[in-house]
């Protein structure tokens, strides 16, 4: 039961009671019945008028909070509840209500003043951009966005007669598509959902990345030309100045270069096609054959290399030739020392295959960023040797790491899955 219905129950009572021990009263002072009855009809009209008196006053009260109240809900910000008496019981309430609809204006304020600012800087963006609401109808519209489409767009147009479509929760238009980076946000406000959508024009960033790869493309190739031709000309150079040939050692040379050559050829071939490092053919093969071939590329004479291990290894000869040509450049153009002492380890963890280098060089500088494409703390280096061997050991599904030993020196770990779980692993 409600508080209004109690009070006219409570009231109602009252006024029987009081009028019930009058009558009480009257036939105790042996009052005649018309006597008795005339004084109950005359005092029962100014009881029933307290009784509605009291009864309009805390409506009025009541009623003039709840339509304050809600006048306010709908936004109405010029209102002011008249003053009640100081003893009235609802002042608190009263003033309650005023501050929080002075909160609420100050709210609205600020609100609106927010609005304004964000719709004046959206209208200057250069950037197209364009709210729906949950009917897909629009409901604002920067210029950007009217210039991009030149067509009308009326607030309250739906979606489709502007052109855009709604796939998979995302917002799109034909105008933004080559070019165009689009991104649309659904977010709930007021249990509504709406739509923005905006669109980015990246083509000069396009561009610009498109000059970037091709520059670093063509940085990586004359990287590892020259990792590969100097030792080439170098041996040559050495032949040809020679006035005692020796068959053996001119066949071995020749042996050397075309066996670089022919994988240098591929491997150039296959990353210049697809500007990228071309998936791995995974196969067994010798890997001290391979690193016998790497050492060739360098110069022998200051460089003592060392190899423990597991000789057959699992992957892609040409990729692998060419971590280990890398690997063992750099170990050379880092040391300080008279003879560089390179030690390879391989062997097999469960279906791993994990090499392991270690030098005698002064170790990496910077280890967190030894492995960032073009970085390089080298004189000469381009940064891209260690940077192209972790993308080599990746693209075998592996990792490489890098770090310095206690005793100084690189260590340099890589590890890639052998092949499928139930195959055997194969030893030398």
């Amino acid at each position: 039961m409600s508080h209004e219905k109690w009070l006219k129950i409570g009231l109602s009572v009252t006024v029987i009671v009081i009028m019930s021990l009058i009558a009480a009263l009257t036939i105790s002072l042996n009052w005649s019945v018309l006597a008795t009855c005339s004084i109950l009809f005359v005092l029962m009209h100014p009881l029933v008028w307290l009784a509605w008196r009291c009864y309009w006053l805390w409506c009025q009260n009541i009623m003039q909070l709840t339509t304050y109240s809600q006048m306010l809900k709908e936004g109405e910000q010029n209102l002011h509840l008249k003053s009640s008496h100081h003893d009235n019981l609802l002042t608190e309430l009263q003033n309650e209500i005023e501050g929080l609809a002075a909160v609420k204006s100050s709210q609205n304020t600020q609100s609106s003043s927010l609005s304004h600012l964000l719709g004046g800087m959206l209208d200057s963006w250069p950037v197209p951009v364009c709210l729906f609401d949950q009917q897909l109808k629009l409901t604002y519209r920067n210029n950007a966005m009217n210039e991009q489409l030149q067509q009308p767009m009326l607030i309250g147009s739906v979606a489709t007669e502007l052109g855009f479509t709604l796939e998979d929760g995302q917002l799109g238009h034909p105008k933004f598509s080559d070019n165009w980076q689009c991104q649309s946000i659904n977010y709930s406000h007021h249990n509504e959902k709406h739509w923005l959508f905006s669109a980015l024009d990246i083509s000069q960033q396009l561009h610009k990345n498109q000059t970037t790869t091709q520059q670093n493309l063509i940085r990586v190739l004359g990287h590892e030309l020259r990792n590969s031709l100097t030792p080439m000309t170098s041996m040559t150079d050495t032949l040809l100045s020679s006035d005692d040939f020796d068959e053996q050692r001119i066949r071995l040379v020749l042996t050397r270069i075309h066996q670089r050559s022919e994988r240098l050829l591929s491997f150039v071939g296959q990353y210049s096609k697809l500007a990228q490092l071309p998936p791995p053919k995974l196969k067994w093969f010798n890997l001290s054959d391979v690193l016998a071939e790497a050492s060739a590329m360098i110069d022998e004479s200051i460089c003592e290399i060392d190899f423990k291990g597991n000789e057959q290894c699992f992957g892609d000869v040409e990729q692998i030739a060419q971590v280990m040509i890398n690997l063992l450049k750099n170990s050379q153009e880092a040391c300080e020392q008279a003879i560089t002492k390179v030690n390879f380890k391989a062997y097999y963890n469960q279906q791993e295959q994990v090499l392991e280098l270690t030098d005698n060089g002064p170790g990496f500088a910077n280890l967190s960023n030894v492995l960032t494409p073009f970085y390089t703390t080298k004189k000469h280096g381009s940064g891209i040797g260690l940077s192209l061997c972790a993308e080599i050991i990746r693209n075998h599904g592996g990792k490489l790491s890098v770090d310095n030993q206690d005793n100084g020196g690189a260590k340099i770990t890589m590890c890639w899955p052998l092949i499928e779980s139930n195959t055997d692993i194969r030893h030398a």
